[in-house]
């Protein structure tokens, strides 16, 4: 494949993620049969068009924005491309998938069904997320695994060969595991943590552990670590000793523009403004 305008990719839980996208398709392309995987595309735009090859066979495929494929990578594949060029592409292992589908409860899923130009509006969104997260280079990680683990579920669900199963029972974490996994989110405040240190320390499954954090607190543990995050936040400001760009810092924001938007988002004022109506002298930036 020629030199793209954008080619970059995200590692995040099971999944790696591709940005690719050119003034102009590629052309032709050949892949060789590969390992035991899927690679799943989302065309940004509209516009694109391929003809794929299967043995002396050819069909020709439009892709709108928001369409969707999911290929298999044991599958050697052939295909003309032209028009637009912009994809969004995830790609996931044979193992992984199992793996997502036995926490989520979806049973014994071994495939994923392989199809090409169908609309996936909520597919598109969270891969959308999760890209422009990482584009920015400002993402929380506990933010990106949680989308990660959304977008794993939905492939394993809508397309998996596995049946959904009714959990026995409403899980929830046990008051040791609650702590526990609050007690890391407070101490890693001003640094990175990820779902699987928190779901390895509470000795649950990645996706059980989402699920059973949110039917214990309400709160995702993302949403959990924002509304920490945003305690802390306050605590500084009422001190009235440290700049913002201290605040920011200490409480897990790489700049103090993203501090400062995230907390006029969830407060509905400025920290500067937030911290004069306390009655504390404002402290220089």
């Amino acid at each position: 494949m020629e030199r793209l305008d954008e080619d970059w990719q995200l590692f995040a839980g099971n999944m790696t993620f591709f940005r690719k996208a050119s003034k102009t398709a590629p052309g032709r392309v050949t892949t060789p049969a590969g390992a035991d995987g899927y690679l799943i595309g989302l065309s940004v735009q509209r516009g694109h068009r391929r003809r794929i090859f299967d043995g002396q066979r050819s069909t020709v495929h439009d892709f709108n924005e928001s369409h969707i494929y999911v290929r298999d990578l044991r599958e050697s594949y052939k295909a003309d491309l032209s028009g637009s060029f912009d994809f969004i592409l995830a790609q996931i292992s044979g193992s992984d998938l199992e793996e997502i589908a036995a926490e989520s409860d979806l049973g014994d899923v071994s495939a994923l069904a392989t199809t090409t130009a169908r609309p996936d509006a909520l597919l598109a969104g969270l891969l959308r997320t999760l890209i422009g997260c990482g584009a920015r280079q400002q993402s929380n990680r506990l933010f990106v695994d949680q989308i990660s683990t959304a977008i794993g579920v939905h492939l394993a669900h809508t397309y998996g060969n596995g049946r959904l199963r009714t959990p026995d029972r409403r899980l929830t974490l046990s008051k040791k595991q609650e702590h526990l996994a609050k007690e890391l989110l407070r101490s890693r405040i001003a640094a990175k943590v990820s779902i699987s240190e928190i779901a390895l320390l509470c000795d649950l499954p990645r996706f059980a552990f989402i699920r059973a954090f949110r039917e214990t607190t309400g709160m995702t543990p993302h949403e959990w670590l924002r509304e920490a995050r945003l305690e802390r936040a306050c605590l500084l400001l009422r001190n009235g000793e440290l700049s913002l760009a201290d605040i920011a810092a200490a409480c897990g924001y790489p700049e103090v523009v993203n501090f400062v938007g995230a907390f006029t988002r969830s407060m509905t004022i400025t920290p500067e403004a937030w911290r004069l109506a306390a009655g504390v002298r404002s402290s220089s930036l």
